[in-house]
């Protein structure tokens, strides 16, 4: 009996040890699968912050462009609004100098007209706000306002009462045409 106990107690002690054996494994198992996890969420973690960070540079960087553009915009709205008022000055020195006889244009008063008047424009010039004339152009709704229409070829300017102003491209005043229309 003795020898069926040993046996019995061998067979009990592989049974143990393989049994720790595999207890060993799935814990070695369990630490390796921890250990993959974690890499696993450090990458995903890391992989967010990088999106995150990706996406606050792109809002840094929207932000600073639409900065700039409403500077540009506010400076643009503030000259707009100065030079609307100037105009109509440019407007009456233009028509001072163009109605003016010509045995009236020796005068030292018309001399002076024709110096301010160059003196505006200069200036004009210089805050990037051009003048436009549009005689024999066609008639563009986003340029001209049309005054009055006489008969002749349709859509031709053929006279402004004023002349249209541009600054960076964009419109600070329209024209005001007399256009021919065929009737």
């Amino acid at each position: 009996m003795t020898q069926d106990n040993d046996n019995l107690n061998n067979e009990e002690l592989k049974d143990l040890e393989e049994s720790l054996q595999e207890d060993l494994k799935n814990i070695q198992n369990q630490e390796e699968n921890k250990d993959s996890n974690y890499e696993d969420r450090l990458e995903q973690e890391n992989k967010e912050l990088k999106e995150a960070l990706a996406r606050k540079q792109a809002d840094y960087v929207n932000f600073q462009k639409r900065t700039q553009r409403d500077r540009e915009d506010t400076i643009f709205f503030l000259t707009k609004k100065i030079i609307e008022k100037i105009l109509p000055t440019i407007d009456n020195l233009e028509r001072i100098i163009n109605n003016t006889p010509e045995n009236n244009q020796t005068w030292t008063l018309y001399e002076a007209v024709v110096s301010n008047y160059k003196s505006l424009l200069k200036t004009l010039d210089e805050l990037n706000i051009k003048p436009f004339n549009s005689k024999w152009e066609q008639v563009n709704p986003d340029k001209h306002e049309v005054m009055t229409q006489i008969p002749g070829e349709e859509g031709i300017i053929v006279d402004e009462f004023e002349k249209w102003y541009i600054m960076w491209d964009k419109i600070i005043r329209v024209a005001k045409v007399v256009v021919w229309n065929w009737q």
